[in-house]
């Protein structure tokens, strides 16, 4: 007899996924909110929704696809999603995706390299090199490792970053009133002025509608694509608010740290908790390990049937190793530019090219191509 499922036991552990990828050294670090939500006060507590709002849809249709032509590298999902357009369209969307695995690979990295610099005293370069070496040991076994440490992830990170908005709302209570009261927003910023670097944020995850097809082959049905999309929503949204929370008692101040989020904790909260920071370090490295596999993952499911099928390729996880050096070599490379100007111009970079090469084909084709049947 055939053992029955939920959409939920399925959603949650690809919503994980993204939510790893998301997670990871920019939410953690405090730099997304920074740069996107925090510099508008208390509509900061707000533009999470837009920005998740976006890609939520965005990835939605994505797991549409995904299960409608069970597909489970981005490469193929192109040619399916562009049709006879495939020949031209293909190659920009292998430049396009190639390039935001790159940039979320590379805040990973450069944030992995300040986080073991900061724990251990090691040099940024060594810090970076042992991240990526932690990131590709879960992708050499395949999806089923990724979607299992993701879901063992989420859980934990949740509870962590709980934990430390508690207590940085505690601490500063008082300020913290005063902007809810107050509804505390920066001398010249507005809502509408959040608004178009939120989409440009929630846009740039459009990649992630294609290559959560790599670890989506147990969503068979409609209700697991919403479900899916409906957990990812409210873990990326709240989360995101989180993040906000964090750090809105000490705006203005703490926007001109590198790392906003520690900033706050070697400032203000480890003299009421000393054990905060460990817990921090907890957070930020499953955040980091939970950001950096499903991007590389995504990256050699595309890239396995481009190797020789003879000699040391002939085996998955030798093929998986050599993706893994070449990808983690390159995103080292990029992370010396760093994580701030990754973080505000890399992403928006990508949200603005992601219109006309996902955005309008996803939501708008792929849905008129399933209705009148020429999937």
């Amino acid at each position: 007899m055939e053992k029955k499922r939920s959409s939920f036991s399925v959603a949650f552990p690809v919503a994980s996924v993204w939510f790893g990828a998301l997670v990871g050294p920019s939410m953690v670090s405090g730099a997304f909110a920074m740069v996107y939500f925090s510099p508008y006060g208390m509509w900061g507590l707000i533009l999470p929704f837009v920005c998740m709002g976006v890609a939520s849809i965005i990835v939605t249709f994505g797991l549409l696809g995904a299960k409608t032509w069970h597909i489970d590298n981005y490469y193929d999902y192109g040619k399916k999603l562009y049709g006879k357009y495939s020949r031209f369209l293909n190659p920009l969307l292998e430049v396009y995706t190639v390039l935001a695995m790159i940039i979320g690979g590379s805040s990973v990295i450069v944030m992995g390299g300040t986080f073991f610099h900061d724990l251990f005293g090691l040099a940024p370069i060594i810090g970076q090199i042992l991240m990526a070496i932690i990131s590709s040991v879960l992708v050499l076994w395949g999806a089923e490792l990724v979607r299992k440490s993701s879901a063992l992830m989420t859980i934990i990170l949740l509870a962590g970053f709980a934990c430390l908005i508690v207590f940085s709302c505690i601490y500063g209570q008082e300020s913290l009133v005063d902007k809810v009261t107050n509804w505390y927003v920066p001398e010249g910023k507005t809502f509408w002025m959040g608004v178009g670097p939120a989409i440009a944020l929630g846009l740039s995850n459009a990649v992630n509608a294609l290559t959560l097809s790599s670890v989506a082959q147990n969503i068979k049905t409609n209700k697991d694509v919403i479900v899916t999309g409906l957990c990812a929503f409210v873990m990326n949204s709240l989360m995101f608010i989180g993040s906000a929370l964090f750090l809105l008692p000490y705006i203005p101040e703490v926007l001109t740290a590198d790392v906003p989020n520690l900033y706050v904790i070697r400032n203000y909260l480890v003299g009421v908790a000393p054990w905060l920071p460990t817990v921090y370090n907890i957070v930020m490295l499953l955040g980091l390990i939970s950001s950096g596999a499903p991007q590389l993952n995504a990256v050699t499911y595309r890239v396995m049937n481009l190797y020789p099928k003879k000699g040391l390729f002939n085996k998955p996880i030798n093929c998986n190793i050599c993706t893994a050096v070449i990808y983690m070599g390159t995103c080292i490379a990029i992370s010396t530019f760093g994580l701030r100007a990754i973080i505000s111009n890399g992403y928006s970079m990508l949200g603005y090219l992601a219109m006309p090469l996902i955005v309008i084909p996803l939501c708008i084709l792929l849905p008129y191509r399933i209705i009148k049947k020429k999937i």
